[in-house]
């Protein structure tokens, strides 16, 4: 079929008399020849009348193509005119042609004589068919064909530039280039660009203007380009999309590389560089200044964490997130051995109070510390922090807290059994709280969990819609290890030693998990039993033993150990960070795991605590107790023995001023002093009297009926003002909520846009913040952001300021508030911030 017969026959659909005009009479023979059903063909040879005549009057529904084979007569001396413009003129011309083939007006007829090339295709009709509407106008179409050529997702300047970045970095730009010169849209593509960015080159090109792009988007060269604020709008958009952000960062090196961007950051200042992310190497030199202020103590703990704060939700912090947690830990820890400076202990209870409410966070941000720290490999970066944060850890804070402790326990004379001591674990915490009421209830012992883990359970339960949780501590009897601390957590008359180090209840065994469930059956008063965790977690929620573990017994003690395994092993000790960081996580999963069997209450607790220094030990760490006499058992914290000779480095407890029934001694190393043992690991220990391996959490957990927990709520406080009258549009954000309680941290983004057609379109760069601020005074929850506003559309009757958080585990961002704005910019705004 001839493209001329395919194209009247579409016409005919629509139309009942068509005319022909054939100037050169090019056609005459494809007009004898054609065959159109159902249409009558005459040729005009000075009959109008009756033709007219004819298809009026006589023949009025009839179809009929009427083929002129000259010029088309003026209009004052058409007799068709009227037939004309009530119905369709076919034209034969090429441009011509493709438009009657797409249903588009012949007034397009010198836009598609400037593309016609495009038009040349098949394939390339076929796909313009599908993007165009018959009512776009020429600037439509046009941006339509270039959203074709460049494999747009649409039409807008901001997703033609964002394919044609793509291209560039996958090196098919210039096959791009090349087609929009032979299709002619390299100059409307540059003209749009123009329009929309105020980009202007003798010699335009991509990569050109991604240059200024970046330029724009970096305060301190904004001056080098002429982009006006919709630039940096743009570039904000490039960073926020996910779709993007592959493009974006081989952009953002290879720019950063050919400006020689490192060479200007180095000259600028820490604050010049707070607010910017527009280059990686802006994150290295602030981490980098970071670290050396840290380490030389020349920034003040609050600022250092007002500057940690602000580069959490900067667009590298996925990349950078453990290098900022490192410094914030460092920070935290560091200016706390600054705060307790001089500590004092009058007696064991008051040492145990005041580690439960505060000593114990210099523990737990040294862990941090060290877990962020090799997450980042190590980096060389936070070498000089590192060596800092350790040095005041072990030189100074354990020597000084074991110290103070070591005059305590000294004045004491003994060792702790007062209502907190873990032998009354069963009778204080279990018995009372739960069985006598006849409630069922887990107890989940994680092996070497000590307080400041804990703690850390703790506050993530705190965050957790589905659970309540309250923190309590008890004391773990001396040797501060394994066996003791397992049967002290049993119902129990007494205990005493058996063989080596093996702890007898009422003269049975506690070694292994079989002899604790024989040991918890007999003595708890109720139907009880023990399972490991990992077997727990095996059980299908609706199976049969899954129903039989929860159907048949009031009391379930869930065993793990997973620090404890790490840590004592000499060759994995070092890994004891990674260990306490993913224990609290298993920890949370089992709570989960419980919840979902029908288990509501839950105990948390652990044997004994340890000791950690990430460095190998100095000769002087370790006691030379010059120990003689019978040695039934020895560790690097305590020995069991008979008989038992030793100097002043170490304290001498018989086993019975322990609570244990033997005639047995115990040796434990004054301080945080190691004993020298052969083969064995020396920066994970346990087994002493220090407050940090006695001192283990109790946390009860109970399955909330209802959620009690929610985000803090965000409003913007100014506003009255709003009216957009300049580049800068200031918005004060405040967090109604100070965090804790019954409220957790928000993360949230904020921007500006107009609203077409149910789609927003960006007007602003996105500000994203995580509203986590503790404070009780609302002053103090108050955070300001300066947004960038696009002169790309100056005057917009009504836009938005959208507040969004995005949904758990997916790219989708549900609105929180959408507040009205009045957008009314004048042409010189573009200059605010210079």
């Amino acid at each position: 079929m001839s493209k001329i017969l395919e194209n009247l026959q579409r016409l005919f659909e629509k139309h009942r008399v068509i005319l022909w005009y054939d100037e050169e009479q090019l056609f005459n023979a494809e007009f004898e020849s054609l065959w159109l059903p159902g249409v009558q063909k005459i040729e005009i040879q000075n009959n109008e009348f009756a033709i007219k005549y004819r298809i009026l009057e006589i023949q009025p529904t009839d179809k009929f193509l009427l083929y002129a084979p000259h010029t088309r007569p003026s209009n004052e001396d058409n007799w068709f005119l009227d037939i004309e413009l009530s119905n369709h003129v076919f034209q034969t011309d090429q441009e011509a042609m493709f438009l009657q083939e797409l249903g588009l007006p012949g007034t397009l007829r010198y836009w598609a004589q400037r593309h016609v090339v495009f038009f040349q295709s098949k394939e390339r009709i076929q796909r313009f068919r599908e993007a165009m509407e018959k009512t776009d106008n020429e600037a439509v179409l046009t941006a339509k064909l270039l959203m074709l050529v460049l494999g747009a997702a649409g039409r807008s300047t901001d997703e033609l530039l964002r394919a044609y970045a793509i291209a560039w970095t996958r090196e098919k730009h210039q096959t791009i280039e090349k087609d929009l010169e032979r299709f002619g849209l390299t100059e409307p593509f540059w003209t749009l660009v123009e329009a929309e960015y105020n980009y202007s080159s003798a010699n335009p090109g991509v990569y050109d203007f991604i240059l200024e792009l970046f330029q724009k988007g970096f305060s301190p060269f904004a001056r080098r380009t002429q982009l006006n604020q919709g630039a940096a709008v743009l570039l904000s958009a490039w960073k926020d999309a996910r779709s993007f952000e592959e493009t974006y960062r081989k952009l953002s090196a290879r720019v950063e590389a050919d400006l020689n961007v490192s060479r200007d950051i180095a000259a600028l200042s820490l604050e010049d560089l707070l607010h910017e992310d527009v280059f990686e190497q802006i994150d290295k030199r602030i981490i980098k200044d970071l670290a050396l202020h840290l380490s030389q103590g020349t920034l003040g703990a609050e600022r250092a964490e007002y500057l940690i704060k602000q580069r959490e939700t900067r667009y590298w912090q996925d990349i950078y997130r453990p290098f900022y947690q490192a410094l914030r830990y460092a920070n935290r820890m560091l200016e706390d051995i600054r705060l307790y400076d001089r500590i004092s202990i009058h007696d064991l209870p008051d040492g145990f109070k005041q580690y439960t409410e505060k000593w114990f966070l210099v523990d737990q941000d040294y862990r941090l510390f060290l877990q962020y720290y090799r997450e980042t490999n190590q980096n060389n970066v936070l070498n000089v922090l590192y060596q800092a944060v350790h040095k005041a850890y072990s030189n100074t804070w354990l020597l000084k807290l074991s110290e103070k402790w070591q005059q305590a326990l000294e004045k004491e004379g003994g060792w702790y059994f007062g209502p907190q001591s873990q032998r009354r674990f069963f009778q204080r915490a279990i018995k009372p709280r739960y069985l006598d009421p006849k409630t069922k209830v887990f107890v989940v012992i994680s092996d070497a969990l000590r307080y400041e883990c804990g703690e850390d359970l703790h506050a993530r339960f705190t965050e957790e819609a589905r659970f309540s949780s309250t923190l309590d501590y008890q004391i773990a009897g001396l040797p501060s290890y394994t066996q003791l601390g397992m049967a002290s957590l049993l119902p129990h008359q007494q205990l005493a030693f058996g063989r080596e180090d093996e702890i007898l209840i009422d003269g049975k065994s506690t070694l292994g998990a079989q002899a604790r469930k024989k040991v918890l059956e007999e003595h708890s008063g109720v139907r009880a039993t023990t399972i490991l965790a990992e077997d727990l977690m095996k059980l299908a929620s609706r199976s049969n033993e899954a129903q039989e573990l929860i159907q048949n017994h009031d009391l379930i003690y869930v065993y793990h150990n997973q620090i404890d395994k790490i840590g004592d092993d000499k060759t994995s000790e070092e890994k004891v960070i990674e260990a306490a960081r993913d224990e609290v996580e298993f920890l949370l999963a089992i709570a989960r795991k419980i919840s979902n069997l029908n288990g509501y209450h839950i105990v948390f607790t652990s044997d004994h605590g340890f000791v950690y220094q990430h460095e190998p030990l100095e000769d002087s760490d370790f006691a030379d107790a010059q120990i003689s006499g019978e040695i039934i058992k020895e560790n690097r914290r305590y020995v069991l023995g008979r008989g038992l000779e030793h100097n002043q480095q170490v304290t001498k407890y018989q086993a019975t001023d322990l609570q244990i029934e033997s005639d047995c001694e115990v040796l434990i190393p004054k301080g945080i002093n190691r004993l020298r043992i052969k083969g064995a690991g020396s920066r994970y220990v346990h087994g002493g009297s220090t407050l940090q391996e006695v001192v283990v959490p109790v946390l009860f957990v109970s399955k909330k009926k209802a959620d009690t927990v929610q985000k803090v709520e965000i409003d913007v406080l100014n506003k009255g003002n709003n009216r957009i009258t300049t580049n800068l549009q200031t918005v004060k954000f405040y967090q109604q909520q100070a965090v804790g309680g019954k409220y957790t941290s928000r993360k949230v983004k904020a921007f500006f846009a107009e609203v077409q057609d149910e789609k927003k379109k960006l007007l602003s760069d996105s500000f994203t913040y995580t509203f986590d601020l503790d404070s009780s005074r609302s002053e103090d929850r108050e955070v300001s952001h300066q947004f960038k506003i696009s002169t790309s559309m100056s005057k917009v009757r009504e836009v938005f300021l959208f507040i969004e958080e995005q949904v758990d585990g997916s790219s989708k961002w549900n609105t929180l508030l959408k507040l009205p704005y009045t957008l009314n910019l004048a042409i010189e705004n573009d200059f605010d911030d210079f």
